[in-house]
């Protein structure tokens, strides 16, 4: 029977946390994702748990069949806990009027996500709280030892929340949804109300029932110490646990897997840790003494793990696979939530033999242990990270486990007598492991571990850290001939947006497309801001008079001002803009304003928490808050989808959008357009007003839009045939949030699916018979556009090689270099072809050199003539650069080039013909040798040996 209680209570585990990760989901939709909303609706789950321990410890006594009592609690978090699931998101109608007129008042709108958190979670969480007491006091009538009944208790249930977390994110969600899921948990605990309802004659507790109820607990003070201590172990173990994953961030992928991941090894490190103390304390029931030096033993490991860390193999780039996680986890916080949970038992045991009855000691054991957890969980995120940064949040946590041990220590001492040579000796190793911790390798080892594979061999410098309360941002920055050239944004190791010339291309082009449809837009709202790239383009559109921007990390808004440090650069200092630190789906559901445009830059979908901003139900909030006539654009990251989640994204959109449509900003990087039923013809003026602006061009040239015929030639798909991609996918919805898919695809591979949408070819012949481009553009506009798909070819073959979908062949590189210099007039995507861009350009023309960078600024204005077709200047630019020691294959093709250009082939021959003497077979690229020959007269190589002559490398 004892048995079976406790694989019951193993179940009431999985249910709870699977109810609990549900809740959680669902509140998010309510009160937001920011990091108060968050923390406040955890700190209500908390105070409900720490309210039933109450109600058990005061009135507990009183309950004479407590496993019936039990399947009661049991039976009221079934019901409960789906009524939450299921009525949560339908109380977005009834608190937006009471949210919406305080979302510009912080402390307000938390106050009353705090209220609300609290009363909706009461009764489930306090009956949660309640059913650890309750059972440690039915067990209690088979079993005396109080240790060894709370230790198996304890440990069982928290291995059925290891089984609940796993399966949850692992399976269930995926298969049943979250209501579906919310039934299975339901369910479940039904189960285990029925069984605990058959057992309840068989615990009875005989004969003290009375002298239970009678009993006084004057609370002594070594009572009041052990209280004190389980209060400090819920505390440290909860800010230990908020660092712990912070920390494991740097190296992992942060999908809700990943999180179940690290949370099933603290689950089962605790679990293991309560079983362990179990057994021990049945065979020793005054073992409890091994409270402290347990304590003193989790200090001087949680500083040992960290040190040795170092000691794993480092990866070329972060994981996201759980197994994986699961073992950098296991390495670093394993042994020590083992630990916390032998220490929660030992304090518990020493406690009830100073407390009366158990049924108090039990309740009032994990009331304290509850209120230190939920407290510490606030304190990790919101005091020791942001104030200490995570190196010292380690050495406070190992501090906070010292003072555990001493507060320990009188009721160890009047168990034992003394402390003894082994408790001596763990004290001074706790003590030594803050004497000799080893600060410093945050910044000298881990961080430039998380970041290496970003900082490119020397190229990339750190430019600042900031530990905050959502995430840790480091930002990079890269200097051409010392001075800044751009900037990478990674936060928890990841990369989240940069400065570079790709990401500036697709970023701007969220505004650069509608502004296109609408020259005119009024109020407009960005939903995340990165490095601020669609909040500068967004800057730089005059018609424009409000600019709101919301962003969940005051972190990176922060950061915008060393990213942005020159006097009017910043686009948050515009007066136009409006910041607004907070969850984007909170804020469209709470503000009353209507928008023109509604852009974004979320982070990456199958990041934990993000995939609420790709669901139908978000876009339908943003199509709300358009404006009639309103455009709505939004980022398609292909480079990290699968097929299936990128139709599932696709599938929603166009299911809010039914005039949707998909453009081209890069090969990895798509971009999503509908309206709130726009009619979409435009002129020709207007469509091209941007590019007569010259206050405007530069910024257009710079992201390789040199006319407006570029922009349409975007184009990838309209609402009719993006159905063929879709492919009847379901839509990604609040419900199915698993239709978005932890895999993050190997991108090489899944090119080969994604290619045919993005060819130009078949973009171009999708154009031409697009009812929508027949609708939206005059026919003048459509038939200038269709030349320009070769270009937007020589863009994507560009950015496809950047991405790493393919390897780029040099001699396709070449080919292409000499279809734009000679058949068209661009520069930019000369540049780029030529490994350069506008930005390096002009810091070359604005440089003053050392004596050392004298070549490289030869070299940009070499390039820059190539650009201009100034081949004469070409030449003698490129000669320079040769007269000063330079060499190699690349210097030897563009002085091939530029010759013939300049038709002075008989040096181009003295040239080939000298790089043939140094090396007989050169590593020139193929092609250049062969256009050398039948464009440039060069006939010093037979036909036969082009072949033999090239290699690959340019």
């Amino acid at each position: 029977m004892t048995t079976l209680l406790c694989a019951i209570f193993f179940l009431s585990g999985a249910s709870a946390l699977l109810f609990e990760t549900l809740w959680f989901n669902q509140a998010g939709l309510v009160f937001g994702n920011s990091v108060w909303a968050s923390s406040l609706v955890l700190a209500a789950f908390m105070a409900g748990l720490a309210v039933g321990n109450g109600v058990v410890a005061r009135y507990g006594s009183l309950i004479t069949r407590p496993v019936r009592f039990y399947a009661g609690l049991e039976g009221v978090i079934a019901l409960t806990g789906v009524l939450l699931v299921v009525g949560l998101p339908s109380l977005v109608p009834i608190l937006t009027p009471v949210l919406g007129p305080v979302i510009e008042v912080p402390w307000a709108a938390n106050a009353i996500r705090l209220t609300v958190g609290f009363a909706v979670l009461l009764v489930p969480s306090t009956a949660m709280g309640a059913t650890l007491p309750i059972l440690v006091k039915a067990l209690l009538a088979r079993d005396e030892n109080f240790g060894s009944v709370l230790g198996r208790l304890y440990g069982w249930n928290t291995l059925g929340a290891v089984v609940g977390a796993v399966a949850g994110e692992a399976a269930l969600l995926a298969w049943l949804g979250v209501r579906g899921s919310a039934l299975v948990a339901g369910s479940v605990n039904l189960v285990v109300a029925a069984v605990a309802f058959a057992l309840s004659d068989r615990f009875v507790p005989a004969g003290r029932v009375s002298a239970d109820h009678e009993a006084t607990s004057l609370v002594s003070p070594t009572a009041r110490r052990l209280l004190s201590a389980a209060f400090l172990s819920g505390f440290a173990l909860l800010a230990l646990e908020v660092v712990w994953f912070r920390f494991l961030l740097l190296f992992v992928h942060g999908t809700s897997l990943v999180f179940s991941a690290m949370l099933g090894v603290v689950l089962t490190g605790i679990a293991l840790g309560g079983l362990a103390a179990g057994r021990v304390l049945r065979a020793r029931p005054d073992a409890y003494w091994l409270a402290p030096l347990l304590s003193l033993l989790s200090g001087a490991v949680i500083v040992a793990l960290y040190a040795t860390f170092a000691l794993l193999p480092e990866r070329e780039s972060y994981t996201a696979g759980w197994l994986e996680t699961a073992k950098y986890s296991a390495a670093l916080m394993l042994i020590p939530a083992f630990l916390s949970g032998a220490v929660f038992t030992c304090i518990g045991t020493a406690l009830e033999r100073e407390v009366a009855p158990p049924t108090r000691a039990a309740g009032w054991m994990t009331l304290w242990n509850t209120l230190g957890s939920g407290l510490g969980s606030l304190a990790g995120g919101f005091v020791l990270l942001p104030l200490l940064g995570i190196e010292r949040s380690f050495f406070a946590a190992a501090a906070a486990y010292l003072l555990v041990a001493w507060l320990a220590l009188p009721a160890a001492i009047g168990a034992r007598g003394r402390l003894g040579r082994a408790g001596w000796a763990l004290a001074a190793a706790g003590l030594a492991s803050l004497a000799f911790f080893p600060f410093g390798l945050m910044e000298g080892t881990f961080l430039h571990r998380s970041i290496g594979h970003y900082l490119q061999g020397g190229v990339r410098a750190i430019a600042a850290v900031d530990e905050g309360r959502t995430e840790t941002v480091v930002l990079l920055d890269s200097e051409f001939l010392g001075q800044h050239l751009d900037h990478v944004l990674v936060t928890n190791g990841h990369s989240m947006s940069s400065s570079g010339r790709e990401a500036r291309r697709y970023m701007k082009l969220y505004v650069v497309l509608p502004n296109a449809f609408e020259p005119e837009p009024r109020q407009a709202l960005l939903i995340s801001y990165g490095v601020g790239n669609t909040a500068r383009a967004l800057v730089d559109t005059p018609s424009l008079e409000r600019i709101d921007v919301v962003d969940i990390s005051r972190e990176i808004l922060e950061m915008s001002s060393v990213i942005h440090p020159e006097p009017g650069s910043n686009p948050l200092d515009d007066p136009r803009v409006h910041v607004h630190i907070e969850d984007g789906r909170y804020y469209l559901q709470t503000t009353d304003r209507r928008y023109d445009l509604i852009t974004g830059e979320p982070p990456p979908p199958k990041n934990a928490g993000v995939v609420n901003l790709y669901t139908r139900e978000y876009f339908q909030l943003s199509h709300d808050r358009l404006t009639e006539d309103g455009i709505h654009t939004y980022w398609l990251p292909i480079h990290g989808l699968t097929v299936e989640d990128a139709r599932s994204i696709v599938s929603a959109y166009c299911e809010v959008f039914s005039d949707c449509s998909l453009w081209n900003g890069t090969a990895g990087d798509w971009m999503l357009v509908g309206s709130r039923g726009r009619s979409w013809d435009v002129s020709d003026a207007d469509f091209g007003a941007a590019w007569r602006d010259p206050e405007r061009l530069p910024a257009l040239r710079e992201i390789a839009l040199e006319h407006p015929e570029q922009l349409a030639a975007t184009f990838l798909a309209d609402s009719r045939q993006l159905r063929a991609f879709v492919d009847g996918a379901p839509p990604l919805v609040d419900d199915f949030p698993k239709r978005l898919s932890h895999h993050l695809p190997d991108r090489a591979a899944l090119w080969p699916d994604f290619a045919p949408w993005v060819d130009a070819a078949d973009a171009r012949r999708r154009f031409q018979e697009s009812a929508f481009v027949r609708e939206a553009l005059s026919p003048e506009l459509r038939e200038r556009a269709l030349p320009w798909f070769e270009a937007q070819r020589v863009l994507n073959d560009h950015t496809a090689a950047g991405y790493r979908f393919v390897t780029r062949d040099a001699d396709a590189v070449a080919r292409d270099l000499d279809w734009m210099l000679r058949e068209t007039e661009l520069s930019t995507l000369v540049l780029w072809g030529l490994g350069t861009d506008v930005n390096r350009v002009t810091l070359a023309e604005n440089a003053r050199p050392t004596k050392q960078q004298i070549v490289y600024v030869l070299q940009q204005q070499a390039l820059h003539a190539f650009v201009r077709r100034d081949w004469e200047e070409a030449v003698r630019l490129l000669r320079n650069v040769a007269a000063r020691g330079q060499s190699g294959p690349a210097l030897v093709e563009l002085q091939l080039y530029a010759l013939c250009a300049a038709d002075r082939q008989d040096e181009a021959a003295s040239i080939a013909r000298f790089a043939i003497r140094k090396q007989p077979t050169p590593k020139l690229t193929t092609g250049v040798w062969r256009w050398a020959r039948e464009s440039c007269g060069l006939d010093m190589l037979p036909a036969g040996e082009a072949s033999e002559v090239g290699g690959q490398e340019h």
